[in-house]
């Protein structure tokens, strides 16, 4: 599969377009600077953690597939696309927005797109990739000192380098 095809897929290209008008309509209600910049990411975790504060780690699983936590997923992806990844979707795979079956971000060319992708790695090539609704979710189990800024940081740190060594301790 090209490229092409999991980095400009209709099925992404939808998801993308609802999320960033559900991104709106939640900045709306969670003021801040939402400049897609990395410092921005620690105040959209405040916000997320603020919105599910009352909440069991259960009832933010139960709203995975709505915008209280697609729209700051999305908001997160953007940001680490700015730091040098793409948002992907594998176009045989059905849409689950909380998987690697939904949408997600990788850096470009990840041999990952090509059918015999497990031939094209070479011992621990390493290439970061995130899901954000599973990151977002996900952080209610994370322990510190792990920040949703992480995220975004193996992206940056990916960029800066061109790395294909393990990053954050992994």
């Amino acid at each position: 599969m090209s490229g092409h095809q999991w980095t400009d897929h209709p099925r992404l290209r939808a998801w993308l377009s609802e999320q960033e008008a559900a991104f709106a309509e939640w900045a709306e209600s969670h003021p801040g600077t939402w400049d897609f910049s990395t410092p921005s990411v620690d105040a959209l975790e405040r916000a997320v953690r603020a919105d599910f504060a009352s909440c069991e780690w259960e009832d933010v699983r139960a709203a995975q597939h709505t915008p209280r936590v697609t729209a700051p997923a999305w908001y997160l992806g953007e940001v680490c696309v700015r730091a040098g990844a793409v948002w992907k979707l594998n176009p045989a795979a059905p849409t689950d927005p909380d998987t690697w079956e939904g949408p997600f971000v990788g850096v470009p060319d990840d041999p990952m797109e090509d059918p015999d992708h497990e031939d094209l790695y070479e011992g621990e090539d390493y290439r970061p990739a995130a899901v954000p609704v599973a990151e977002l979710r996900g952080m209610f189990l994370k322990s510190p000192p792990w920040r949703l800024r992480d995220v975004v940081g193996e992206f940056e740190e990916w960029g800066r380098d061109g790395a294909s060594t393990p990053l954050l301790g992994s």
